[in-house]
């Protein structure tokens, strides 16, 4: 349960320094509520001193803990209703988010022990995490989920009054949220609003000293709310300690990097890039799913008949297989599905990679590597040093270095690596004209799986393994035959001779 520290200074204390009323209105709003018996605090605003959102910023800096603007279009309508709406009304609360083992709560009074205990009770989950809402956007919630509570002597028969649904707007809607400074909630509800949305990405972007908040549905971009710029460091600080490197103070125009949120029993698999522009640090979370083992590859797109290759050529002792495509593909998780197509006993697999996200075999040496240690580029000593029989390079080959697969310590090896080649013949010209590619091509087994030209969005990015028979054939497998490398060969020699005549060196 959240942690609510103990008062210092009253609530007051902290709306007169700030400048948000004065002392005499104070003491105007003590006069009143000795009548009404209202909080101070709500007498405030009755009073037209200072607005709600004001209170709950001031409760927030009094008890330690988040305030959340709360609307309905940042609610779970639907885990709003598993509680009693009669324990919601008089508890001055709303669910916003959560899983069975842990839900976040807004409340007007999170000081109410006996009421957090009621609950948590009702939450039936181990973890209720809180943050401090206003009762009036609290009330407006729970209005337009279950309609408009209905006053003593008012028509029984009378409609409950329902809030019209609203596409989203034009112009993002400004939240005002106060988050926990370690950026956990925040990441969360973001996360968890997109997954409702059924959204791909989020999109962090600074503009006029607020940050943007947008999600990428099928619809395209659709603008979520524009948060305090201060979210941005908080988001950032959070992606950190989840592993991803932040981009302020390392030199560098953009970093990225990956990580699994855990939503309750939901595990989501999140790319992350920060990038510098001019108007500050933009970031950009990538979604996906995050199973806890690799899919077959028929999951992924591949046919059967191409399924069927792939699974011949890799019961081999040797052979390497190139995963070409546009980033945010999937590529990745191809290569987790090629690796334990290929797991035997007796098979060590040394994985090379960015980010340790993705389902490997348990007995799989995986090694988490950067662009700037060098060790990408020495995945041969590693291998050799390892005694690896099946090498992953994901990533870690990026633009002409791609040529490395083709060094000696791949003989005798199963090597899969994913490439940002796109164009797959180019590809394969390039690698017939590196210093190693006719020693190695020539004779070993080599295939390309081609990622679909376009990454997939919104639903797209959550394809269940029942739903991806529409998946087939997405994938495509090139295996290459005797003939198909003579011509390669060929091609390479015509070019050199034309070469040669033409004095072209």
């Amino acid at each position: 349960m959240s942690q609510i520290q103990r008062p210092t200074r009253t609530l007051t204390s902290i709306l007169v320094e700030c400048g948000i009323v004065t002392d005499a209105q104070v003491e105007q709003a003590l006069a009143r509520q000795r009548e009404s018996g209202l909080m101070i605090g709500e007498t405030l605003v009755e009073l037209g001193f200072t607005s709600e959102e004001n209170i709950g910023w001031a409760l927030s800096k009094q008890l330690g803990i988040p305030y959340a603007d709360v609307h309905l279009e940042t609610t779970d309508a639907e885990l709003v209703r598993r509680f009693p709406e009669s324990l919601l009304r008089r508890m001055q609360a709303v669910p916003l988010f959560g899983a069975p083992d842990e839900i976040t709560i807004a409340m007007a009074d999170p000081t109410d022990t006996e009421s957090i205990e009621e609950l948590r009770a009702a939450a039936e989950c181990g973890t209720v995490s809180l943050v401090i809402g206003g009762p009036g956007s609290i009330r407006r919630t729970l209005d337009a989920v279950w309609g408009r509570e209905r006053t003593p002597g008012g028509d029984p028969a009378a409609p409950r009054h329902r809030a019209a649904s609203t596409g989203p707007a034009s112009v993002p809607t400004r939240r005002d949220v106060v988050w926990d400074r370690a950026g956990t909630t925040f990441l969360l509800f973001h996360v968890h609003a997109a997954l409702r949305a059924r959204a791909s990405e989020i999109h962090f972007l600074p503009s006029d000293g607020l940050v943007t908040v947008a999600y990428r549905t099928d619809a395209g971009l659709v603008a979520q709310s524009a948060e305090q710029p201060e979210t941005a460091l908080y988001l950032r600080a959070r992606l950190a300690a989840l592993g991803v490197p932040d981009v302020e103070g390392s030199g560098a125009a953009t970093t990225w990097g990956a990580t699994v949120v855990e939503l309750g029993a939901e595990r989501v698999h999140v790319s992350a890039c920060h990038v510098v522009t001019h108007e500050g640090i933009a970031t950009v979370l990538r979604l996906g799913p995050a199973p806890a083992q690799a899919p077959d590859l028929s999951v992924l797109g591949l046919s059967p008949i191409g399924e069927a290759e792939i699974r011949e050529f890799v019961d081999g002792p040797e052979g390497l297989v190139l995963v070409t495509g546009p980033p945010r593909t999937g590529g990745s998780m191809v290569l987790a599905s090629l690796a334990a197509l290929a797991a035997r006993p007796g098979r060590r697999t040394l994985v090379l990679e960015s980010a340790a996200t993705l389902p490997y075999p348990a007995d799989t040496v995986r090694v988490r590597v950067t662009r700037s240690d060098g060790v990408g580029a020495r995945w041969e000593q590693v291998a050799v040093g390892m005694g690896a029989d099946v090498v992953v390079l994901d990533g870690t080959l990026r633009g002409a270095s791609i040529a490395r697969v083709l060094a000696g310590a791949a003989v005798g090896r199963l090597v899969f690596a994913r490439t940002d080649w796109l164009d797959t013949n180019a590809l394969l010209e390039f690698l017939v004209r590196s210093r190693n590619g006719r020693a190695v091509l020539r004779d070993r087994p080599f295939a390309l799986v081609a990622l679909p030209a376009a990454r997939p969005e919104g639903e797209a990015v959550w394809v269940k393994p029942e739903e991806a028979e529409r998946l087939a054939g997405s994938l495509e497998v090139t295996i290459l035959t005797d003939e198909e490398r003579d011509a390669l060969f060929e091609s390479r020699n015509r070019g050199a001779s034309a070469a040669d005549r033409t004095g072209v060196r």
